[in-house]
């Protein structure tokens, strides 16, 4: 799988005449200058150039090699290096070197120029542009080699691969060399509001650390925050923060809350006097619930970038796995507890720990970043918003790159993206756990306990609905935190199967692909599909114009980042979560998508079904069996969403009518 795939046709009145040369023919002659040629304009860039021809078919015995028509054609396959691949100035040889002065300028003509740089070194040299994302440094090259050294040979422009994919994220997004620059709005604005954190003398605790734990502080959100825009507030940034180590801390759970509030109280009262800072809110998370029950602070800056603050206390959770070493705890207050105890590690512990180390690698290889957001514009547009966390698509991407084996480090934003869901679409699962070494530094006693974690996980759930795919990596050795109770069979081998169609797709397509076809959603299979209003999505409510609307939200943080069409979702997921399946495009939610659970279909009745039922017809001498009432359902959420969606359509199969609103 090639970084880059170039289809370059050769002109009809050169490969029409039967070479008298070589008894390979022309394409391969035409192969062999194109390798040499290539090898010596793009250099240490790329390891590994493979010029490939078609296959020939049987030809006269008197000419010399086959008449090829006009759709012979040469590919020329490229492996790049990343830390050379997008090097803008190329250094060429010395003045004083007379030879390969004056075949370095034979070769490049008016593009070369002599360059006196810093260390004082007066060089023959090229300079790129790095400035349009749809050239890259590597497609102008090739093209101009192409022009320059092969002229009438070869027709105008090649067929390049990558070209495409370069357009597929927002605009804003769409580059690679500056990565880190796209994202400097928001990790600027980070970096002033730490500042003023630290600044606080007012607390009764110094601030230790300052932990961030979200997309947009790893470089890693399929959308950046845009600085002073307030229409287009995004969800919060996340942050935590933990004190230094004191004994006064209380040892309640429910007093160690309160005390975070009171922290929070200050912070609060500090921050609105600064003048970087537009608005700040209390708030809770979890707000019914007594052991996640979580407050929070969200900060919105002058440029209209909105942080939500945490307090991490360590000694928090020790008190929260209490419980679980107690007797006497019943089974379902055991699976609350823990339930609380894993969320508790996944945000406070491994999130910040995810977010460093993702940080780290995406400063190292940036197209990192590129594709961990195409996956999951992928996900999203095939409706996986709210079963396949990001932090599960970021580890993918990284495998591509950390552990890229049998491959080299991608070089390109197409190879990254397809290497990626080529393992996704190979990966067994079932009996294999994915492990993601950042550092390659596991030792093989730890792989081995991974395994063994592995196989304990199968037994205590050989159905897989609480962990289908293991996960684990150099920073998180348990393999469940971003897959358990989130990711069940059902939707990993959907997830599978999906990035095996892309696969055979793109194989079946080659070059002819159109990216954009592989985000395309099926809605078949799925029981039934609510259609939303357009009106009503986040992307529709940027668009409004009346200036009383306008006002409201510079003056109300909170009504901006409102996003009617996901709270509905949210309220579909509480109230029927456990009977059905719900799938939506977080990022752009047009439908939402549902599978009723097969743990609802027959079966014999019963008291307290946490589902509405319907009797089905009884047979001779059998038990009274039950169903879900799939039509009452529907309709009470017809009912719900009265004004956001504009039809429910059910499987075509089954004839039900539709639900309008």
């Amino acid at each position: 799988m090639y970084d880059y795939l170039f289809r370059i046709s050769p002109n009809p009145i050169t490969t029409a005449t039967p070479s008298r040369d070589s008894e390979s023919g022309p394409l391969a002659i035409l192969a062999n200058d194109l390798h040499e040629k290539f090898s010596y304009g793009l250099g240490n860039r790329a390891t590994l150039i493979h010029p490939m021809v078609p296959k020939t078919s049987p030809w006269p015995f008197d000419i010399s090699g086959p008449i090829l028509g006009n759709q012979a054609d040469v590919l020329v396959g490229l492996l790049l290096d990343p830390d050379h691949c997008r090097r803008i100035v190329d250094r060429g040889p010395s003045i004083d070197d007379k030879t390969a002065s004056a075949f370095f300028r034979q070769f490049w003509g008016d593009k070369a120029e002599l360059r006196r740089f810093k260390d004082g070194t007066i060089l023959e040299s090229l300079v790129w542009d790095d400035s349009d994302p749809e050239h890259s440094v590597i497609c102008q090259i090739t093209t101009y080699i192409l022009c320059k050294q092969f002229g009438q040979q070869v027709r105008a422009s090649p067929l390049i691969s990558e070209k495409f994919f370069d357009t597929l994220l927002p605009r804003q997004t769409a580059t690679q060399q500056d990565v880190l620059e796209q994202f400097s709005a928001v990790t600027n604005a980070f970096d002033s509001l730490s500042k003023s954190l630290r600044a606080m003398d007012s607390l009764p605790l110094q601030i230790r650390t300052l932990l961030p734990a979200s997309p947009e502080l790893r470089f890693s959100s399929l959308s950046v925050p845009v600085a002073g825009n307030p229409d287009r507030l995004g969800r919060p940034i996340g942050f935590y923060v933990q004190f230094e180590y004191s004994m006064r801390w209380p040892g309640d759970l429910a007093a160690i809350q309160r005390t975070k509030i009171g922290f929070l109280l200050k912070i609060a009262n500090y921050l609105e006097k600064d003048t970087s800072v537009s608005a700040v809110r209390l708030g809770l998370d979890h707000s019914n619930s007594k052991l996640l029950k979580h407050s929070f602070l969200d900060i919105t800056t002058t440029y209209s970038i909105v942080f939500r603050l945490r307090i991490y206390h360590e000694h928090e959770l020790e008190l929260l796995g209490q419980p679980l070493n107690g007797p006497g705890l019943l089974s379902e207050s055991r699976e609350e507890v823990a339930l609380a105890v894993a969320e508790f590690k996944r945000k406070y512990t491994q999130g910040p720990t995810h977010t460093q180390a993702v940080a780290t690698l995406i400063t190292r290889y940036p197209i990192l970043s590129l594709t961990i957001r195409l996956l999951k514009r992928w996900r999203d547009c095939h409706l996986l918003s709210s079963q396949i966390r990001d932090e599960l698509i970021e580890l993918l991407a990284v495998r591509s790159f950390a552990c890229p084996y049998p491959w080299a480090t991608p070089g390109s934003l197409r190879a990254a993206f397809f290497r990626t869901l080529a393992f996704v679409a190979s990966w067994d699962w079932q009996s294999e756990p994915l492990i993601v070494d950042f550092k390659s530094d596991l030792s093989k006693q730890e792989i081995d306990g991974i395994h063994l974690r592995f196989k304990a996980w199968r037994r205590l759930d050989p159905s897989m609905n609480r962990v289908a795919m293991f996960v684990a990596s150099n920073l998180d050795r348990e393999g469940v935190t971003w897959t358990e109770n989130r990711l069940p069979r059902i939707i990993a081998t959907r997830f599978t199967n999906l990035a095996k169609a892309s696969i055979n797709l793109a194989d079946e397509q080659d070059l002819e692909l159109n990216p954009e076809a592989l985000f395309i959603p099926s809605l078949a299979g799925y029981d039934f599909v609510i259609h939303l209003k357009h009106d009503h999505s986040a992307a529709d409510r940027e668009r409004l114009s009346f200036k009383n609307m306008q006002v409201r939200r510079q003056n109300n943080a909170v009504d901006a980042m409102l996003d009617p069409t996901q709270h509905f979702f949210n309220e579909l997921q509480s109230l029927y979560g456990e009977n059905v399946i719900f799938f939506q495009n977080e990022s752009a939610p047009t439908v939402i998508a549902g599978l009723w659970n097969p743990q609802t279909g027959p079966r014999n009745w019963k008291i307290n079904l946490n589902y509405s039922t319907v009797p089905m017809h009884k047979r001779e001498g059998a038990e009274p069996q039950v169903t879900i009432n799939k039509t009452s359902i529907l309709n009470d959420i017809a009912r719900m969403g009265i004004n956001v969606i504009t039809r429910i359509d059910e499987e075509v199969s089954k004839h039900f009518p539709k639900h309008q609103t």
